[in-house]
């Protein structure tokens, strides 16, 4: 049981290096900027043109899906498929090194929120591992 607390404990030592602050006196200025572009029931064939879609069809294509997530959409597929990795081999070694070879990537093309939850989710797999380790390998039957 005290093996529990210990992981816990580090878990949460690490929170305040990983999470974002906050500030009590930030004032966040909101604009009426309107609908999204692809929420323009009016706008018709120009749709296409506001969207984006005539320069990069693709990032056009996930606006409805990223404007749905709050722009997180990257890392929630990034999740699902470290997810889906860990479900099929069972071993938490893979989802980490796919984790270390993207890491460079992900630095340059992803926001620090998704690098935040990635420093997160190793350290839970870290856990996992440790925790297979000491325990489930060295318990006598």
């Amino acid at each position: 049981m005290m093996k529990y607390w210990v992981l816990v404990v580090m878990s949460l030592m690490v929170i305040p290096f990983v999470a974002d602050s906050a500030f009590a006196q930030t004032t966040i200025n909101v604009t009426d900027s309107g609908s999204p572009c692809f929420l323009n029931y009016t706008a018709g064939v120009q749709m296409w043109d506001n969207c984006g879609f005539d320069e990069d069809y693709i990032q056009a294509a996930l606006l409805p899906w990223e404007w749905v997530t709050g722009g997180l959409f990257s890392m929630m597929i990034v999740a699902i498929l470290v997810l889906f990795t860990y479900v099929k081999y069972h071993t938490v070694i893979y989802p980490i090194t796919i984790g270390i070879v993207f890491l460079p990537l992900s630095f340059f093309l992803f926001p620090d929120v998704f690098l935040s939850f990635s420093v997160i989710m190793a350290f839970v797999g870290v856990g996992a591992l440790i925790y297979y380790a000491l325990i489930k390998q060295t318990k006598e039957y």
